[in-house]
């Protein structure tokens, strides 16, 4: 859809940023920049290295069979051990969690209560210490959650993200005309 036939007018959010909120915002760039092959690629890489450092130095002469079958099964071992401690801490979410509560305490500002618009020309935020005007170029990219509107710069890990939660729309509560509004100035990233 094009931003010429958007009929909705300007949606306006009232809230305050909890670490909850800025928590879903790093979870949902992260679900959108993660390379879940990057770990068993260094894997691979790390233990190819060390082979053929065993070959090159000529090492395997004086390795008995025993001792290539324990390597291979510390090998596999760590590598099993390695990646259940990543899943473990990827599912706890406590490097996110410390992540924004670190940002919450060192930015008071976001812990004040923001009036956010968002139009056809962009967002404009408001709060007792700040106004912030951003346009769409800044932001093209919107990963929706089930508690908010994520508003992300890029794919890349650490870009920066907006939160919208949607618990800042009036009353009715209907995230409808916000989501037209963002879906046509946005996209979404692609899946990979």
């Amino acid at each position: 859809m094009s931003s010429e036939q958007v009929t909705v007018g300007p949606v306006e959010l009232s809230y305050t940023l909890t670490e909850d909120d800025v928590l879903d915002g790093f979870l949902a760039h992260r679900r959108r920049a993660r390379r879940p092959w990057l770990l068993p690629v260094l894997i691979v890489a790390a233990l190819d290295g060390i082979l053929h450092g065993l070959v090159a130095s000529g090492g395997f002469r004086s390795i008995s069979a025993g001792d290539i079958t324990a390597f291979a099964a510390v090998a596999l071992g760590a590598t099993g051990l390695g990646l259940l401690l990543f899943r473990l801490l990827v599912a706890a979410r406590w490097p996110y969690r410390w992540q924004a509560r670190l940002i919450m305490s060192g930015n008071p500002g976001l812990s004040e209560p923001i009036r956010a618009v968002v139009d056809d020309v962009g967002l404009r935020l408001t709060s007792a210490s700040r106004s912030e005007t951003a346009a769409w170029s800044q932001y093209p990219q919107v990963v929706e959650t089930e508690r908010s509107f994520v508003l992300c710069a890029s794919e890349r890990p650490g870009a920066v993200v907006l939160v919208l939660p949607k618990r800042g729309l009036p009353a009715a509560g209907d995230p409808s005309p916000l989501r037209t509004l963002l879906e046509t100035h946005c996209h979404r990233p692609a899946r990979r």
